[in-house]
């Protein structure tokens, strides 16, 4: 009687774990709000494409496909999506620049990483007005410049060149998913950077 109660317990125990890893395996991604199309999931290759309209390009190949404006929120919401997906180890970085400068912005973070003054972290050398990473936690920006590689293609809109980038990229999978959370962007979500955008274009006219 023991040993069937055990082997009923085994089995149970057993079939919840299953339950569990098909939850964890189907969990949503991308994990945040975005203007971005998803391809293939398990490719190692994010795409961001800046102010470029990534729809007219037919790409292929890639994880996750998307625009993006600004050097704080947008920035942001990369790193989120790309840390969550274990697969990706590669940011290509392509299209023209945005008028806030993200892409500029996102190579001064893997190069340089963020400045921790004034309880901001900034992103030291954006040329952004608002180059601030304060909405995800330190270690989410320290694995996203530790872990994932970018290719510099700020201002190709070539197609063909950008396809050859992402076809060419051959790296390991990352170990593990980083998930985080962000709060969504609404109107208000700017507000509390006024000050902080003032003391900056100060900051950039006393340096010129």
């Amino acid at each position: 009687m023991e040993t069937e109660d055990l082997h009923i317990r085994t089995k149970m125990n057993s079939k919840k774990e299953s339950i569990l890893d098909k939850e964890q395996n189907e969990m949503e991604w991308p994990i945040t709000s975005g203007n971005y199309v998803i391809g293939d999931t398990n490719s190692s290759v994010a795409v961001v494409t800046l102010a470029s309209d990534y729809k007219a390009w037919g790409l292929k190949n890639y994880a996750i496909c998307g625009t993006c404006f600004t050097a704080n929120f947008g920035i942001e919401k990369i790193i989120t999506n790309v840390l969550a997906n274990p697969n990706i180890n590669c940011l290509v970085v392509c299209g023209a620049e945005s008028a806030h400068f993200a892409g500029q912005s996102l190579i001064s973070l893997a190069e340089n990483g963020v400045s921790t003054m004034a309880g901001s972290r900034k992103i030291v050398g954006s040329n952004s007005p608002l180059p601030y990473l304060n909405e995800i936690p330190m270690t989410a920006i320290s694995r996203f410049i530790r872990e994932i590689k970018i290719i510099d293609l700020i201002g190709n809109k070539d197609p063909a060149s950008i396809q050859k980038a992402i076809d060419s990229f051959t790296g390991e999978k990352r170990s593990e998913a980083h998930i985080i959370s962000m709060p969504e962007i609404d109107e208000n979500s700017w507000k509390k950077y006024a000050n902080l955008v003032k003391q900056n274009m100060i900051s950039k006219r006393k340096n010129k």
